[in-house]
């Protein structure tokens, strides 16, 4: 069936949001560059221009000046988050230098190299999150696992007590509306309500570092105080780099491991061959993040008036680049999706972004998942959905996110 790609309201219909494959496919055929109805708003979902896109950092700013939500015909409006230019954008959301300055600062304590030390305390949370599972012989793989198991390892990386994460699940949960784009305007209200709680929170931690004996100073939290110290952040800065971590390190992983799971509950012949080949649960990890991936797109703030595919974007016009889109098969190729994917391996897709904004987290999120999957395989001889609670995914355009996922687990 042809979607209509003059309805305003067709991002945010109920199908769409369920599953937004069809309208992904119909964009890369028809609309690579879609004009979204009544909006300064435009949606790039082919590979090829999005990796234009992100060539192109001056026209096309990260900053993160206004974003979607839903209005009262359940239509999409702009929602104001701060202006171009201000110093509120950091890391994810900075352009050069600024960006340049946050990741150097930050890559050496994120590369695979250094979150491969965590990789004997993750395997303790997860078996620690795992035991009651088994014992009870079901679960909601969401609360038991996937939101936990991030929420620990950030706090491992930050230096925080263990403890806090099970503060920052809900801290992060309720600021996540921001970002769905369904949200009405009171739920944006809410979600800045709990923005602010966040930050509070993260400044409380940064300030707790001086007091902290020189035994327990660890982790990105003081590595951030000591930047602040010798002028290489200001406070604002290092508080808003901590707030991104903190949920974009717990929500996208937590979308990736449920994923995951429910791939595996799904398909049982799967599962047996991953329990005995467990060396292949990266490259499956791998294929999960190029068909279903967390992030669906990120938005981009044009500087000037341009031209993208054909298409003139004038100035201060949002520009959504949506990655799993682009993991999408061509319209010209038979499902073969790496046909147009630049880049080698099973690694060759657009789940963590491209360019100069390649997800920073991204061997904290790849770790983290294949020890959760390696531990749940490892400690049962069998798992799968639990018939009388279906999956429950949350209402959201710009992350594909299971708000539920019950299964039935066998020990081994």
């Amino acid at each position: 069936m042809e979607l209509d790609l003059g309805d305003p309201s067709l991002l945010l219909s109920d199908d769409v949001v369920a599953d937004p494959r069809p309208l992904y496919d119909t964009l890369r055929r028809r609309a690579p560059v879609w004009h979204l109805p009544g909006q300064d708003s435009y949606l790039v979902s082919d590979p090829a221009l999005i990796r234009e896109v992100v060539g192109r950092p001056r026209e096309f700013s990260s900053n993160l000046v206004s974003l979607l939500h839903r209005d009262a015909s359940g239509c999409p409006v702009a929602f104001p988050v701060a202006p171009f230019g201000d110093p509120i954008h950091v890391l994810a959301t900075a352009d050069p230098p600024v960006h340049t300055r946050h990741r150097k600062l930050l890559q050496p304590h994120l590369n695979a190299a250094a979150v491969a030390q965590l990789e004997p305390t993750l395997r303790q949370v997860v078996d620690a999150q795992v035991a009651p599972m088994l014992t009870a012989g079901r679960a909601d793989i969401v609360a038991s696992l996937s939101d936990p198991l991030p929420a620990a390892a950030i706090c491992y990386l930050i230096g925080l007590s263990p403890d806090d994460a099970a503060r920052l699940v809900p801290l992060v949960a309720g600021m996540s509306p921001l970002l769905d784009g369904v949200t009405d305007p009171d739920g944006m209200s809410r979600a800045v309500m709990a923005t602010l709680a966040l930050i509070d929170y993260v400044q409380t931690r940064l300030d707790s570092v001086p007091n902290r004996p020189s035994t327990d100073r660890s982790g990105l939290l003081v590595v951030l105080v000591d930047a602040i110290d010798s002028g290489v952040l200001s406070a604002d800065e290092a508080r808003n780099i901590l707030v991104q971590l903190f949920s974009a390190g717990t929500e996208t992983t937590s979308s990736l491991i449920a994923n995951a799971i429910e791939t595996l509950a799904r398909q049982s012949d799967l599962q047996d061959r991953l329990r005995q080949h467990p060396e292949e649960i990266p490259e499956v990890l791998e294929t999960i993040l190029r068909d279903d991936g967390p992030f669906q797109f990120h938005y981009r703030w044009t500087t000037t008036d341009t031209i993208l595919g054909g298409m003139r974007i004038p100035a201060n016009s949002r520009v959504l680049l949506l990655w799993a889109a682009a993991n999408r098969p061509s319209p010209r190729d038979s499902g073969n999706v790496s046909q147009d994917l630049d880049a080698a391996g099973p690694g060759s897709h657009y789940a963590f972004g491209r360019g100069l904004h390649f997800c920073i987290g991204a061997p904290l999120a790849r770790i983290e998942s294949r020890i959760a999957i390696e531990r749940l395989l490892a400690q049962t001889s069998r798992f799968s959905l639990d018939p009388d609670r279906p999956p429950v995914r949350r209402r959201s355009i710009f992350l594909r996110r299971h708000a539920g996922l019950p299964v039935i687990l066998e020990k081994a």
